[in-house]
């Protein structure tokens, strides 16, 4: 029965997860006006529209940000959190569930930047041509990363082909994630 519940456990983690990644996404999407037309976009809105739509009747957004999405990520983790300790017969207490699952939600939106900066280094060694075109993945990792790269980018110049301000930026990442699983 272990096994089981060990395999439960890891389902619930990792679709429970995905569904976070793509609401987080599709607030990213808006937060830094990436083209809602590209074909990548629009699979993530198509995830996302079934659970977004009817909040966005009843929560408002905040100028870009579709808050709507950023709670429906914070309450899609509490549920996991909570399902993965009810499944493990550890006793569930709401506040220690809620810090964690918007802990949770941070952790997971700086592995993102992490995960989408790498990808977007690795595309650029392995086939720069790919890197300029208009892959629809890559276009939406750009518009993603952009508000991100762009104050590291204005203070450390490119030496030659190479991009330094990424290994910084990931750099500070990894710091702001140890800082963040030191609370």
């Amino acid at each position: 029965m272990n096994a089981l519940l060990g395999i439960a456990d890891f389902l619930i983690h990792v679709l429970f997860t995905l569904y976070v990644y793509a609401l987080m996404i599709r607030m990213l999407l808006g937060l830094t006006h990436a083209d809602y037309y590209n074909p990548f976009s629009q699979s993530i809105l198509s995830i996302t529209n079934p659970a977004l739509r009817p909040l966005h009747k009843w929560v408002p957004g905040f100028r870009r940000l579709d808050t709507a999405a950023l709670l429906l990520m914070i309450a899609v983790k509490l549920a996991e959190l909570l399902l993965r300790g009810i499944l493990a017969g550890r006793p569930v207490e709401a506040g220690p569930l809620i810090y964690s699952a918007v802990f949770g939600v941070i952790d997971l939106g700086l592995n993102l930047y992490i995960f989408a900066i790498i990808v977007l280094v690795v595309i650029s060694w392995i086939s720069p041509q790919m890197h300029a075109q208009n892959n629809p993945f890559i276009s939406v990792l750009r518009s993603i990363t952009a508000p991100v790269l762009r104050p590291a980018r204005r203070l450390i110049p490119q030496v030659g082909m190479f991009d330094f301000s990424t290994s910084v930026v990931l750099l500070a990442l990894f710091c702001a994630k140890i800082f963040l699983h030191s609370l």
